[in-house]
């Protein structure tokens, strides 16, 4: 009975550290939104998920020519290190952001409108992140 009660109390400990991560990298995305509607984008925020190290997600998104965007990821208190790379639809490399930081921001000008992918990777630290799309 003892195993199962530690059992219990563990998974709800680690489930509330969880959902504060979440928190936390929602309220750092939600300022960033903030900042950028400041200056004047529009924004369109794309769910984040959970990433360790070396891993990735990759969105695709249609972008037109004439506006610029600008691309950010926002991570929690645990990531240390978050990257994006822009490509895009025939893979060509459009953009990246690659210093060592937990919020990484790309910001591009297509000059085609189309499909475009956006990676982010978790170069170090384990943690969710938010990206957050803005437009003008």
């Amino acid at each position: 009975m003892k195993k199962i009660f530690f059992s219990f109390l563990l998974g709800a400990l680690l489930n509330t550290t969880l959902f504060a991560n979440m928190a936390t990298a929602n309220a750092n995305a939600l300022l960033t939104a903030m900042y950028l509607e400041s200056n004047g984008y529009y924004i369109k925020d794309i769910s984040g998920r959970h990433l360790r190290t070396g891993h990735y997600r990759t969105y695709n998104r249609y972008l037109y020519s004439g506006n610029c965007y600008v691309i950010a990821s926002v991570g929690d208190n645990n990531v240390r290190d978050l990257d994006i790379k822009v490509w895009d639809r025939y893979w060509n490399y459009v953009g990246t952001d690659s210093d060592s930081s937990k919020t990484a921001v790309v910001k591009i000008c297509p000059n085609r409108s189309g499909t475009y992918r956006f990676r982010t990777k978790m170069y170090r630290g384990s943690g969710y992140f938010r990206m957050i799309i803005g437009w003008k």
